[in-house]
């Protein structure tokens, strides 16, 4: 639900409160937080202050929680990793994750294949996270949770489609992060990290593949090619899977944008929805 006015100001300040108790307890010698600042991205609900000269994000416990996605799970999935990969987990207390800000740059396209894919090999080769992802309920869950009047038969057929096929049975399984794209990539010197870690867990290497492809707009070939080479797969093998994949997550993208739209009533995500609609007719004729 969006908020206005009076009613947002008050709802800000009472989580501000909540977040600094938690800091006072949690960090140690912590003295009051700077200013808390909302960080900007499609999922919102993230803040961004600093103790002293320590810089932390903390992220609020989502009232309405979705099918496979919790803060608890992203802690477990942020201590489990390298630090080399994403940020250090501080606390996970009162409903909310505090994780240590990333300094760097985020840049607005996609670095290099051989960036990328050498991040997503050491990521895939980690031992999984003992949570399996499961697409389908988040596709019922979204479905449910979108707007009436957007509700459409083409959809619900797809849904019924998707249902009754179940899901690719996977090439590989491992940990993925599942949403990686130039905006959650932190560019430092010593190497890439990745931040938002709340729909990790464990999956289809190939997954994670479609995934990128689909958030990223870019073409499949170039990405599947060069991971295929570090991974030693097959690349007719990997490219005929992730073509297996890309229907559910286009079907994903879109069903998370209605939910996004009925949600926040922002028209961006009206946008983005017709856009992964689009798509997904053109993937499946």
């Amino acid at each position: 639900m969006k908020l206005f006015g009076q009613e947002a100001v008050l709802y800000n300040k009472r989580n501000n409160s909540a977040l600094q108790n938690v800091i006072d307890q949690y960090l140690p010698a912590a003295q009051a937080a700077g200013c808390f600042s909302q960080l900007k991205g499609l999922s919102g609900g993230s803040l961004h202050f600093n103790v002293g000269t320590q810089e932390y994000v903390a992220r609020h416990q989502l009232e309405l929680p979705m099918p496979g996605v919790s803060l608890k799970r992203q802690h477990r999935a942020l201590k489990h990793i390298t630090q080399g990969i994403g940020p250090r987990p501080v606390c996970l207390a009162k409903g909310w994750l505090i994780v240590e800000w990333l300094n760097g740059e985020v840049k607005s396209e996609l670095p290099s294949l051989q960036t990328l894919t050498s991040l997503l090999y050491d990521l895939h080769h980690h031992p999984c996270f003992g949570w399996r992802i499961s697409l389908l309920p988040l596709l019922e869950y979204y479905w449910q949770s979108a707007a009436a009047e957007r509700r459409s038969l083409a959809w619900l057929k797809q849904l019924k489609n998707m249902r009754r096929r179940g899901e690719p049975k996977p090439l590989r399984l491992a940990p993925l992060h599942m949403d990686v794209h130039a905006g959650n990539l932190v560019h430092q010197p010593e190497g890439l990290k990745l931040i938002d870690w709340e729909y990790a867990g464990d999956g289809d290497v190939a997954l994670e593949l479609a995934a990128i492809v689909a958030a990223n707009n870019i073409e499949p070939e170039p990405l599947i090619s060069a991971y295929a080479q570090l991974s030693h797969i097959p690349v007719a093998v990997l490219s005929q899977q992730v073509r297996r994949w890309q229907p559910w997550v286009i079907m994903l993208m879109a069903s998370w944008y209605e939910c996004r739209w009925r949600q926040t009533q922002d028209k961006q995500f009206l946008t983005l929805a017709d856009e992964a609609w689009c798509l997904l007719r053109a993937t499946n004729p």
